[in-house]
């Protein structure tokens, strides 16, 4: 919710040198940008009413002005934008110095930040690596304050900035955390700090300290990451993987972190190979308990229902999947970043828009069904599917395809009176909405600033919170930050304890 304060922040901001904006220019943009939300935007209404969306843009465009940094006018959108409440949206400022590889594509390679390797539990904020030239502050200890101000206060003011599903928070700390994004907003919200007061409290004590350190450029931060931990800073673990976890009781465990097929390609084998591997050998082990891990599985493409098939089988889906439109014309289209893959589409939709979609009687606009194919074919049972006991592990990284995993699989394993568990943190989602976005989506450049955005074209359901509760997770577990220093994986050693308990 926009409130007086927080419009302060966008006039306040001392800005980092950079490209201005005039007030026209930044009018022009901002103008385009809500009018394609209207019309564009899937689920524009679901979390916030027509009236309550105008207001919100009328608040922010008041406070535009001229000689502008396009940065600023970059923030105001994101505001916009996450207020929502749309994990699959997205603003980015194409223009700015880019940051040094995925994981730190937040920050600006440029600036310097926070030096430290942070991670939320929960709600508070730790530091898993200190990459100061401060020795003095060690590893493990929670940050409290920073130049006065309290986390608290500062989660408060960045979850603004941070997209996300509906009423989820996982999914907006894990962002904030493990990709930097603390680091980048609070540079940006207050550019002029270039040390740090911290209060923190040590890992092991009770009682809160002041500490100092001095901001960091990116590479210092992960040169020094390397140095610690004797691995990049973007390093990934293996993405599939399977083990034994007890021969003699049938216990398995394997670990899905992603749903990409372009992403998970190593030595040539692709995703489904893997997958037809893994179970095979699920099989042969006579499992009966397996530990699904989807943590940090922040999705990919359709994949993630071939998996569900080693499972359950997958019937058509008659509803179209996710089919629905907001609207039957784009008036900015022309702004849309065409590539091979979605050029022809949109001319057909720009000349003529009912060849590609139906009006539903309700008024409703939707995809024809041969344009949602992938979203509605049946998927028979795979050979080797296992039906044993599941426990599924998640976390607020669980996200898109990760997160429509989670959700058909423990739906599908209930309706089939089998026995499922979710164990960690709520996942990516919000599992109570009854609505969600994804599928097709565009870029969509604004011509000015250049900032671009990211907008779900298309989606499901048709009124948030109009479902009963779902009660999702089954036991929320939260690392510890003992565990997370010992490398103890607190999720599956829990796991392993209902498991044993018959739970």
């Amino acid at each position: 919710m926009i409130t007086a304060t927080a419009i302060v922040f966008f006039i306040c901001i001392t800005s980092i040198a950079q490209q201005k904006l005039t007030l026209a220019q930044q009018q022009e943009d901002f103008k385009i940008f809500k009018i394609s939300m209207q019309e564009m935007h899937a689920g524009v209404y679901w979390f916030i009413t027509p009236e309550r969306l105008n207001m919100l843009y009328d608040s922010v465009y008041a406070t535009l002005k001229d000689q502008e940094d396009v940065e600023q006018f970059y923030l105001k959108v994101r505001f916009c934008m996450a207020a929502l409440h749309h994990g699959h949206d997205g603003v980015e400022w194409t223009n700015r110095h880019p940051g040094l590889n995925y994981k730190m594509n937040a920050m600006p390679a440029d600036r310097k930040h926070l030096p430290f390797i942070m991670e939320y539990l929960g709600d508070r904020l730790y530091i898993l690596n200190n990459c100061s030239n401060n020795k003095k502050i060690i590893k493990g200890s929670e940050i409290v304050s920073i130049n006065g101000k309290t986390i608290a206060s500062l989660n408060k003011q960045m979850l603004q900035y941070i997209f996300a599903n509906g009423r989820n928070t996982t999914f907006k700390y894990k962002m904030l955390g493990f990709y930097f994004q603390f680091h980048y907003l609070y540079k940006v919200l207050y550019p002029t700090e270039t040390s740090y007061r911290l209060g923190i409290i040590p890992y092991k004590s009770k009682i809160k300290i002041q500490v100092v350190a001095n901001a960091e450029l990116p590479q210092t931060i992960a040169d020094r990451y390397k140095q610690q931990t004797d691995k990049l800073i973007n390093n990934w673990d293996t993405l599939f993987s399977y083990k034994v976890l007890d021969k003699a009781k049938g216990i398995g465990y394997c670990k899905m972190e992603t749903f990409s097929t372009q992403r998970f390609d190593t030595d040539s084998i692709k995703l489904v190979k893997v997958l037809k591997k893994m179970f095979v050998q699920i099989k042969a082990d006579d499992i009966k308990s397996l530990v699904v891990d989807v943590r940090n599985n922040e999705g990919g493409d359709d994949s993630w229902q071939t998996a569900i098939s080693y499972f359950r089988g997958i019937e058509e889906n008659k509803n179209g999947g996710l089919a629905y439109l907001q609207s039957d014309k784009f008036t900015y289209i022309q702004c849309v970043i065409q590539n091979d893959g979605n050029r022809q589409l949109l001319q057909v939709f720009k000349d003529s828009p009912y060849a590609l979609i139906d009006k539903t009687p309700e008024g409703r606009f939707k995809l024809k069904p041969e344009y949602t194919e992938h979203d509605t074919r049946a998927k028979p049972l795979m050979h080797n599917a296992f039906n044993g006991n599941v426990y599924l592990l998640q976390n607020g990284l669980t996200f898109s395809a990760g997160f429509a995993f989670a959700g058909m699989l423990k739906d599908k394993i209930k309706k089939s009176n089998g026995f499922i568990k979710v164990i960690g943190e709520d996942n990516g989602d919000d599992s109570d909405a009854g609505v969600g976005s994804g599928g097709w989506g565009v870029e969509l450049l604004l011509p000015n600033s250049k900032v671009k955005l990211n907008i779900p074209i298309t989606g499901s359901g048709e009124k948030a919170y109009t479902i009963p509760p779902v009660h999702f997770l089954d036991y929320k577990v939260i690392p510890t930050i003992a565990d997370k220093l010992n490398g103890v994986d607190t999720e599956l050693e829990f796991t392993k304890k209902i498991i044993a308990s018959k739970k």
